[in-house]
């Protein structure tokens, strides 16, 4: 960026002449009429900001006073490389709360069926109960049958034999 003063005269060879400091001009100086003032503020020779060369959004260069130009680009800080978590903590709670109404719903889904069907499943039993106390002691008591055979076979020379059966 260039830092050249904003010119408010015309830079010719009339207007510049070079500072020597040990010389005096006794000429004097006759200068043109008087013309009328100018209308509009008064702005001092040490009031004028220093002008800058700016890109515009076109990518040429346009003048600009210092003030009123966008400041430097500062850098950017360093990238923070440490690794992230895979799942967001906080989804993890929400998750997990979500989760946790669900078992305690499935549950008590359980215990209110089991309630529910307690009056079907408990007269069954009793039902089970009490054709088993009633059958139990006919089904204990049973009659032993013993059927004794005596078998009684003899055998004599010559191939003869004989078998006698009591019952």
């Amino acid at each position: 960026m260039s830092t050249d003063r904003a010119p408010h005269l015309p830079r010719t060879e009339a207007t510049v002449q070079p500072y020597r400091p040990y010389e005096v001009d006794t000429t004097p100086h006759y200068r043109l009429p008087v013309q009328a003032p100018l209308a509009g503020p008064v702005e001092l020779y040490a009031e004028n900001d220093p002008v800058v060369w700016v890109p515009d959004a076109y990518g040429q260069m346009v003048p600009m006073r210092r003030s009123a130009a966008p400041g430097s680009m500062q850098p950017m800080p360093p990238r923070d490389l440490t690794p992230q978590p895979l799942l967001d903590p906080r989804a993890q709670r929400i998750a997990a709360g979500g989760v946790l109404a669900a078992g305690t719903g499935w549950g008590v889904g359980q215990a209110i069926g089991a309630f529910a069907g307690l009056g079907t499943g408990a007269l069954m039993w009793l039902a089970i109960a009490i054709v088993a106390w009633k059958v139990a002691p006919a089904a204990m008591s049973r009659t032993t049958i013993q059927n004794t055979t005596h078998v009684t076979n003899t055998n004599r020379g010559f191939g003869r034999s004989t078998t006698n059966v009591n019952h």
